[in-house]
């Protein structure tokens, strides 16, 4: 069995990143639209899925228990709602 001490602080940083993201892409699509992109109005996270690398896993709920390798690939959903302005 492995354990992972610093999920805590890899979370943090995967969510900094994924709203970065989703920011930048939001401006594109409004900058495209020929508008701009205004205030956040909405902001929510779905679930953190910890999986094996390249699996076909889909966890959503109640997570999984897979020992098969202490290599896994973490994602994670952030949806963020702009005025477009």
């Amino acid at each position: 069995m492995y354990f992972y001490t610093k999920l805590a602080d890899v979370k943090q940083q995967m969510i900094a990143d994924a709203t970065k993201d989703a920011r930048e892409r939001a401006k594109k699509i409004a900058e495209n639209a020929g508008s701009s992109l205004g205030s956040l109005k909405k902001a929510s996270m779905g679930v953190i899925q910890i999986t094996a690398p390249n699996s076909g896993e889909d966890y959503s709920w109640g997570g999984a228990f897979n020992t098969s390798s202490k290599e896994k690939e973490a994602s994670i959903t952030i949806k963020l709602e702009y005025q477009v302005d």
